[in-house]
């Protein structure tokens, strides 16, 4: 076994259910809370079965003390998951006996392995994202003045995609904006209806997919010493499987030249950014704003909630932004971890001059030259 847990409590089939669900933890149990620290050498995770009282809370805070110098990691099973007060006295997270054990395993890791930041860094936490009032201003003028003018070539543009192909001529989308806020996303309709369930099939063909050599799951000889895990396919070691989600995580992002999906109305819209316009209604809606970094279908925005990448939700949502005016058209392909980086550098910098300049620039960049 990799690691070790000791679990304080009674709960008999929760212990059952951990053992048979996992390959990383051997599993002590007792009823004595200090046992914790008579063990605190050899184990790494300690599960603490809570009555949510003024007790339980007194006694994670003492073991918290106690254990802190060893990095073990506290958990606390109580009835009620969203109990703040045991993560207050000093309990890592809450779970339920129902609590789902690979989600319990998969957490433990993550605290394990940053727990230095987690522990010592409790005052550089990311702050919340409010947007600036001059910002707001600029949007609802730019975007009502904007959309008085369009209003006939929407109409236009209406026609042409309702007599091309049949399903609604606008398409709306969850998308994450700033801080991490779910909205109905506005474009015009430039795909066929039913495209969202092609999207598995033409990953393949993804312009962010990492090489083949990256992904490749050829079989490999097993450690006996390492730990393995199970999958569809058979047995798996772990370090193969973070890798391959690693992989996962870097292609976050979704593009796909030549896209069949798309109609020939489609196509001009896009290469024209024009799809887009509609978005100035979510502009005006307050949903996000001209100029900020894009917002992302939720299965991207999951990909990219990390320590790593969770700033870039930290600044407005925009239709344009500085990696739309970036590296954009010819053999310019960009990478995701470029486009990650871009909308980091624009979350730390924006202001009222820096998004006039990228507004300027996103007019030759709407006409690309990009066959996506």
């Amino acid at each position: 076994m990799k690691y070790k847990a000791l679990y304080i409590g009674n709960e008999l089939s929760f212990v059952e259910k951990l053992k048979e669900k996992n390959t990383l933890f051997g599993i002590q149990i007792t009823d004595q809370p200090f046992d914790a620290l008579k063990l605190a050498e050899e184990i790494n995770l300690v599960f603490y079965e809570s009555t949510d009282t003024e007790d339980d809370y007194l006694l994670i805070k003492s073991l918290k003390a106690s254990l802190a110098e060893s990095k073990i990691v506290i958990f606390a099973i109580s009835k009620n998951p969203d109990n703040q007060e045991l993560i207050k006295s000093g309990a890592h997270d809450v779970f339920t006996i129902e609590s789902n054990v690979d989600n319990i395993f998969k957490r433990f890791e993550f605290i394990n392995q940053y727990y230095d930041q987690l522990t010592q860094n409790t005052n550089d936490l990311l702050p919340g994202f409010k947007l600036p009032i001059w910002k707001r201003l600029f949007d609802i003028a730019f975007s009502s003045v904007i959309l008085l003018f369009l209003l006939p070539i929407f109409i236009v543009i209406a026609i042409l995609i309702r007599l091309e192909s049949k399903g609604k001529v606008y398409y709306t989308s969850p998308r994450i904006g700033s801080g991490y806020k779910v909205f109905g996303f506005y474009k015009f309709r430039s795909m066929y209806t039913g495209a969202d369930k092609k999207v598995d099939s033409l990953m393949k063909n993804n312009q962010y997919t990492a090489s083949k050599a990256e992904t490749s799951q050829k079989y490999e000889a097993l450690d006996p010493n390492a730990p393995v895990l199970i999958s569809d396919d058979g047995f798996v070691s772990e370090t193969k499987v973070k890798n391959l989600k690693s992989v996962k995580r870097e292609n976050a992002f979704f593009k796909v030249a030549n896209d069949p999906r798309i109609t020939k109305i489609g196509r001009i819209l896009r290469n024209t950014s024009v799809d887009e316009l509609p978005q100035l209604i979510n502009v005006l809606k307050g949903d996000m704003s001209i100029v900020g970094n894009r917002p992302l279908p939720l299965y991207e925005a999951e990909l990219l909630t990390t320590d790593q990448w969770a700033k870039r939700f930290l600044a407005p949502a925009g239709m344009t932004g500085l990696w739309q005016v970036t590296k954009r058209g010819g053999s310019n392909v960009m990478s995701a971890d470029d486009r990650k980086q871009l909308d980091i550098e624009y979350a730390e910098n924006y202001s009222f001059w820096y998004d006039i300049k990228l507004l300027l620039k996103t007019i030759p960049a709407m006409l690309q030259h990009e066959n996506v």
